[in-house]
């Protein structure tokens, strides 16, 4: 006759053991300024969680539990504290506690959940999440850009200029300026002094060699040299000579100045060329200076090789895939 009664003794332990709260997860953390923090548990379908929350100091601007891709179980904004909250799951599956800082100052936290199982068979259910690597394909907009057409365009600038000698009251400088063309793929300069100078430039000109671009208007032998990096001209050793330097705007002013300044290629020639690298647009200047008696006549040319696309644009969508992580239920 006692029987019944261990019966009913074992049915109230069970029932007292299913009601007693289990930890899932007790801490204190920090939450950055303007910035949110998520924490990822699974429950089980009947669970019952308890939530004690408090923010130290000042309020948290959002306090929120949603089922992870689901609908939100409790929000409480502008909260200090948080005691004893219950909140029933209606679905096993994986939920987020989501703490959001929207202030310019950290906030310091503390959360404490616990869980009492729907039944006995759930009791022992794992809390902690694991974690599945998922493809997720996405169709963006997208613009093709397909070249249809490449041109090539020679600019060719020149300047002629006397540069007075160091006897002459109105100075001995120049400093004539010229435009770089944007798309620039390549320019080269000559400087040649006084008449040997300019016939120096003819007879480079002259010996110009037929070649695939011979047919682009303004080719000639500096746009020869920008394309292949091969000259033509002479290298002229005399008494007539000119002191150049390739200056951007800044150094200009500060060489009018007598300033000390930076160029990009300095010398004293009778004539000089070359092949730039640099810079491949924009305003540049041959600073000029004659230290020597005579006034003499200084030839600059420059010859930039440009280079334009045409562009055909084809709107469309674009396949990407984005491979992420998302918590499941162990």
């Amino acid at each position: 006759m006692k029987i019944p009664g261990l019966f009913a003794l074992l049915f109230i332990a069970i029932a007292v053991s299913a009601q007693t709260p289990i930890e899932v997860y007790n801490s204190s953390f920090k939450i950055g300024s303007v910035s949110e923090d998520t924490l990822y548990f699974s429950f089980a379908k009947g669970d019952q969680i308890i939530v004690d929350f408090e923010s130290i100091g000042r309020e948290l601007k959002e306090f929120e539990i949603l089922q992870y891709k689901g609908a939100s179980l409790f929000r409480e904004d502008e909260k200090t504290k948080i005691v004893g909250k219950k909140v029933s799951i209606q679905n096993t599956a994986v939920y987020e506690f989501r703490l959001a800082n929207r202030s310019g100052t950290e906030r310091n936290v503390k959360l404490h959940i616990r869980r009492i199982p729907g039944s006995a068979s759930t009791k022992n259910f794992r809390t902690t999440v694991g974690w599945k690597l998922i493809n997720d394909t996405l169709y963006l907009n997208a613009t093709d850009k397909t070249v249809t057409r490449r041109d090539t365009v020679i600019v060719n600038r020149e300047s002629i200029v006397s540069v007075y000698g160091t006897q002459n009251p109105k100075g001995n400088t120049q400093c004539p300026e010229f435009d770089i063309p944007g798309k620039t793929i390549a320019w080269s300069f000559y400087v040649g002094v006084n008449q040997p100078g300019l016939r120096a430039f003819q007879e480079a000109t002259q010996k110009l060699s037929p070649s695939p671009q011979s047919s682009l208007p303004g080719y000639g032998p500096l746009a020869a040299f920008a394309l292949t990096g091969k000259s033509n001209f002479a290298t002229l050793q005399n008494d007539q000579t000119i002191s150049y330097s390739i200056v951007d705007p800044t150094n200009a002013a500060l060489a009018k100045q007598d300033q000390p300044f930076k160029s990009y290629r300095s010398r004293k020639v009778s004539n000089d060329f070359s092949v730039m690298k640099e810079p491949r647009e924009g305003k540049l200047f041959f600073y000029l200076n004659n230290d020597g008696a005579f006034d003499v006549d200084v030839i600059v040319k420059i010859a930039a090789v440009v280079v334009y696309d045409r562009v055909k644009e084809t709107s469309g969508q674009k396949m990407e895939v984005l491979t992420k992580k998302i918590p499941v239920v162990k």
